[in-house]
């Protein structure tokens, strides 16, 4: 894991993802987090101040969340957002969101991989089911890529580096163990 200012992607099976990501790396990390999410789970607020949740509106308008992770990642920290938008999604890795695209050009940071694996899916708010299942969890950290400044600007730039980040954790399935 680089020292410095980086952004984790990672596809998103379930409301455990955050945890075992943290886990598998030797640094703190904030989160982007849905809004639903951060409002309903009122008694884990604090926790997710203290592990830096950002809070973001699906599909809506985030420039203040979007900021707020451009500083996060400009000051040296790292960032870890899943671009799929929510857990689970009915396709996976069909298709992504921008930001981490968008956060990595304004900051400069690198973009890190990731592929969660081995649990078993399910939504947040029976998180706590997750607790008594067996699982045989496993992240897969995939290399650094750096977007390139000077590869020119606009929409078609962003959705270029947009498919880029999502090949980068979809090719991290060959390590996976569990899909053999």
């Amino acid at each position: 894991m680089p020292d410095g200012p980086v952004i984790l992607v990672s596809n998103h099976l379930c409301g455990l993802d955050p945890l075992l990501i943290q886990a598998s790396v030797n640094r703190p990390l904030s989160f982007l987090m849905a809004r639903e999410f951060y409002v309903k789970m009122w008694y884990a607020r604090r926790s997710f101040d203290l592990m830096g949740a950002i809070p973001v509106n699906p599909g809506g308008a985030n420039l203040h969340a979007l900021r707020e992770a451009i500083n996060v990642v400009r000051v040296g920290n790292a960032l870890c957002l899943f671009p799929e938008g929510a857990a689970n999604p009915p396709v996976p890795m069909r298709r992504i969101l921008p930001g981490a695209a968008l956060i990595a050009r304004e900051s400069g940071a690198p973009v890190v991989p990731l592929r969660v694996s081995g649990v078993l899916a399910f939504d947040h708010v029976d998180l706590w089911q997750a607790f008594y299942r067996r699982s045989r969890a496993q992240v897969v950290i995939g290399k650094p890529i750096q977007l390139l400044a000077d590869a020119g600007e606009g929409r078609e730039r962003l959705d270029d580096d947009t498919r880029m980040i999502r090949h980068a954790i979809c090719e991290l399935a060959r390590f996976d163990v569990h899909s053999a």
